[in-house]
């Protein structure tokens, strides 16, 4: 190996040594006071949580898990498939059975994501203007409506 070889092949083994030498410490070391802003800024935050949006509130007594009626004398009947899960049908016009808004609110239910007024089995159905409705289907002087959970 010649003098110029050896001098290259030393030189290099040094930087090698320095940089793996630099590289090496911890993250509060490598950082200066200028930049510990940008580290503080690209830690997630603690509370990873997401925000809870607020829904009905649950019946709180066993006086009114007896009853079928809401405060607003709707009938409840059950739940019944939506476009992105469970729907409640209440009741809120006439005299219908619940079995009869039952079946037409399971044909209904996948239709809702079209957000237009759809004719299901004589039934005028489509998006509600009513503050808590998703859908309200009208034959009539009957009417039941469909209500996120």
């Amino acid at each position: 190996m010649t003098r110029t070889m050896k001098l290259a092949a030393t030189a290099l083994l040094g930087c090698s040594i320095a940089l793996a030498a630099t590289a090496c410490g911890s993250e509060n070391e490598a950082a200066s006071g200028t930049d510990q802003a940008s580290v503080t800024a690209a830690t997630p935050p603690a509370d990873r949580s997401v925000p809870v949006v607020g829904g009905p509130k649950p019946k709180s007594s066993a006086a009114d898990e007896t009853t079928d009626e809401t405060t607003a004398n709707d009938k409840t009947c059950g739940a019944t498939k939506g476009p992105d899960g469970a729907l409640q049908i209440h009741i809120v016009a006439g005299d219908l059975s619940c079995d009869t808004a039952k079946d037409i609110a399971k044909e209904y239910g996948p239709l809702i994501a079209t957000g237009t007024p759809q004719t299901v089995s004589g039934w005028d159905c489509g998006p509600s203007t009513t503050v808590g409705e998703l859908a309200r289907c009208t034959k009539g002087s009957q009417a039941f409506a469909l209500m996120p959970n």
